[in-house]
């Protein structure tokens, strides 16, 4: 085997947490959707209430489907997630959050166009994951959470 493909960590682990939502979730988005259907008809804005009207439809088919499972790798001459391997100048930098019982590894693309690559840490310590990234791409230490992810994460979705 070539050291240049040498796999330096490896796990398996979902992009996103699987929330478990209670009734009282299900309650507060029914009548959400409830009231932003009402809101629509009496404001005449009738896209609104289409739209509030299939969310609840379409939440209903894709609720029992969890996160797909990634296979990530850090390798030498790049990172593989899943099979696309990408070269280390692909990326400009990363950093790890903390969630309430997870960590997520988020890895930032130096394109503009191109989204970062966000997995969860899975069994492996975010240490360990730390250290191997830290040998090809600079760590930001105090990055913060996106608005759209905290509230993604805040309405279990």
């Amino acid at each position: 085997m070539e050291t240049n493909t040498h796999t330096i960590l490896e796990w398996h682990a979902a992009s996103r947490p699987d929330h478990v939502h209670t009734e009282k979730w299900y309650v507060a988005a029914g009548t959400f959707c409830a009231l932003m259907i009402s809101y629509g008809i009496l404001s005449g804005a009738w896209s609104l209430s289409i739209l509030f009207a299939f969310i609840p439809g379409l939440y209903y088919m894709l609720r029992n489907q969890s996160h797909k499972k990634h296979h990530v790798r850090i390798r030498e001459i790049g990172f593989q997630f899943d099979d696309t391997l990408h070269g280390w100048g692909e990326f400009k930098e990363f950093w790890i959050l903390q969630g309430p019982d997870y960590y997520e590894l988020h890895i930032a693309s130096t394109k503009q166009i191109k989204s970062d690559i966000v997995v969860m840490t899975g069994d492996i310590d975010p240490f360990l994951i730390r250290d191997a990234l830290s040998n090809f791409l600079p760590q930001v230490a105090h990055r913060k959470e996106r608005l759209l992810d905290a509230i993604i994460r805040f309405c279990k979705l």
